[in-house]
């Protein structure tokens, strides 16, 4: 195993801009061609954070080419996922770079550390909540990230590389990916998941058009072997819905759930509500609250990540990104949703930590989309997402930083 002595005045925040980008080679050039496990790279200078982030970049390539557990390959899921994903001021979706694994590499060597600075310029001057120098947002950004796109990305980094080692051992746990798959296997393990309508198809016509034209026929996955989900439209419980519009979508409650690599036990790392926006279909366009969970059970002030989803000019909107990360109120209804008390918290998690216990008691971090409706009050999961989402959630950053070291421990192995 090759050990690495390393100066500890180095790893500090106040590195220079060079020795930031020459540290990110360093390591990433080092797993790169040596092909070699995270521990293989050991030094007491250096934050396991940056071990981690630099890791799960390497890893991308490593995997880029083999089998996915929704996809032909990696590369394929990343080209699929993220082409609706643009970085603030670029009009550049993401998916661009991973068309293939030598692109994608070029992107990781040259353009991530020039996004990287571009960045660390822009916050030195723009963020106004933090008093940092470039030198420091720099090292922050290429070294350890911590927004929701990197946290994301390394969720999704840890379960390609666990479905590909376990394969054979979860391939069905990983199946439950499939909405429909999910919602019959549910029902069967008495999950409170929502209700299929129990008809083989279904036909949308349009009131005025005419000539055969404005017709629309759905087979049902359930009972006719088709593609589609036939549902009722659900409605948000009472409590929730006076705290958004009346024309607001269902908002769920996305809650991340994990184990160790060592363990069995299920624990939550983050709860987040996301309170949908005006004439919106889904949450998915939604102000972000996080739910401290583990003790007030209140909403914190709200956030957003649709500064992200931005394509063409809008991508160059800094009101999204800075001025509109303070949602004390929410924008649409006006109702101060910051310091409410959320009243089902423990119900909820109980919910899905059951539901991962034997669902999908092997794989390592799940997120689930648990709706508070008015059908009796009642609990409900849409759906789960195994390369899940943050969604600005707050979260223990040491136990999340030793999570993910662990678990790339193991499957190193």
């Amino acid at each position: 195993m090759t050990t690495y002595r390393y100066n500890k005045t180095l790893s500090k925040r106040n590195m220079w801009i060079g020795e930031t980008l020459f540290l990110y080679y360093r390591i990433f050039f080092y797993y790169l061609y040596s092909g070699k496990g995270i521990d293989a790279y050991r030094t007491s200078g250096i934050d396991r954070r940056v071990l981690i982030h630099i890791y799960s970049l390497v890893l991308t390539i490593r995997l880029f080419s083999f089998r996915h557990y929704r996809a032909k390959s990696y590369g394929e899921d990343l080209r699929a996922n993220l082409r609706n994903v643009i970085v603030p001021f670029t009009i550049i979706p993401l998916s661009i770079f991973c068309f293939n694994k030598f692109i994608c590499l070029f992107f990781l060597i040259f353009i991530y550390p020039l996004w990287a600075l571009i960045g660390s310029i822009y916050l030195s001057i723009y963020d106004t909540k933090n008093s940092q120098t470039i030198n420091q947002y720099f090292y922050e950004q290429l070294l350890k990230p911590n927004y929701w796109f990197a946290t994301w990305r390394m969720n999704c980094t840890i379960v390609a590389y666990h479905s590909y080692k376990k394969w054979e051992q979860t391939k069905q746990q990983y199946s439950m990916e499939d909405k429909g798959r999910f919602l019959i296997e549910g029902k069967k393990l008495n999950i409170p998941v929502t209700p299929i309508l129990e008809i083989p198809r279904i036909m949308i016509k349009h009131k005025s058009i005419e000539g055969g034209m404005g017709i629309n026929v759905y087979d049902n996955f359930a009972i006719n072997d088709g593609d589609w989900i036939i549902q009722k439209v659900f409605s948000n419980s009472d409590f929730i819905q006076n705290l958004v519009t009346s024309n607001a979508p269902l908002s769920t409650v996305r809650i991340i759930t994990s184990r160790d690599s060592t363990s069995s036990v299920i624990k939550v790392k983050t709860m987040v509500f996301r309170a949908g926006r005006f004439q919106q279909k889904t949450d998915h366009n939604a102000i972000f609250y996080n739910i401290d969970f583990n003790s007030s059970h209140c909403l914190s002030s709200g956030t957003t990540n649709r500064h992200w989803y931005q394509s063409g000019l809008k991508s160059f909107d800094t009101k999204s990104m800075w001025q509109g990360q303070n949602y004390s109120i929410h924008p649409d209804s006006y109702q101060q949703l910051e310091g409410i008390k959320w009243p089902n918290v423990n119900e909820m998690i109980q919910c899905v930590s059951h539901a991962h216990e034997i669902l999908c008691p092997d794989i390592p971090i799940i997120g689930w989309d648990v709706a508070w409706t008015n059908e009796n009050n009642q609990l409900m999961l849409l759906e789960l997402n195994i390369s899940c989402n943050f969604f600005n959630g707050h979260f223990d950053t040491k136990d999340y930083t030793n999570f993910c070291y662990d678990w790339f421990h193991t499957l190193d192995i």
